[in-house]
């Protein structure tokens, strides 16, 4: 039995997610038709990502028409490539490992970052040392990239890794 890596998006990301997902496009929702009929989980969604600038909307008669910002394009990328990191994937018998060493000055791209790894499914070794068993696909590169963290950390695969019980373990865990 394998680790099975969970993420499950909250409102306001599958909202994000949605926009994206529709060509970046606008998306139309009707005042009286939300999902589910439940209107305030879906207002209290959308009112967030407005207050943190990831969309914006306008109204249409009794439509509101919302589409994402630049910084809401980024983030919609990031819950993407969450989603995709988190199917089952064979393991290949390598361990990505990413060690990064990001100023002081720059603590809360840092502290980010190490929420992020979380947020992706990758097992801490040390306090700046944190491994993955699968792929890591290019957009995660390039995301961290964008951000201006990449150039404060060095990314590896590395087949022969001495103790990995506890990787072993935190993966692909054995069944009593």
């Amino acid at each position: 039995m394998r680790r099975t890596i969970v993420y499950k998006p909250s409102v306001a990301e599958s909202v994000l997610a949605t926009l994206e997902k529709v060509n970046k496009g606008a998306v139309d929702i009707l005042l009286g038709a939300e999902p589910d009929g439940n209107k305030r989980y879906l207002r209290t969604a959308v009112g967030r990502l407005r207050k943190r600038n990831l969309v914006y909307g306008e109204r249409r008669g009794k439509k509101l028409v919302f589409a994402l910002t630049k910084t809401g394009e980024q983030e919609a990328r990031k819950i993407r490539l969450k989603l995709e990191m988190a199917k089952p994937k064979r393991w290949d018998g390598k361990w990505r490992i990413i060690i990064f060493d990001i100023p002081e000055k720059i603590r809360g791209k840092r502290d980010l970052l190490r929420k992020e790894l979380v947020a992706f499914g990758f097992a801490q070794l040390q306090r700046s040392v944190w491994a993955y068993p699968y792929p890591l696909p290019k957009e995660f590169i390039e995301l961290w990239n964008s951000a201006g963290i990449l150039r404060h950390c060095v990314i590896f695969e590395a087949i022969n890794v001495t103790d990995i019980g506890v990787l072993k373990q935190f993966y692909f865990p054995k069944r009593p």
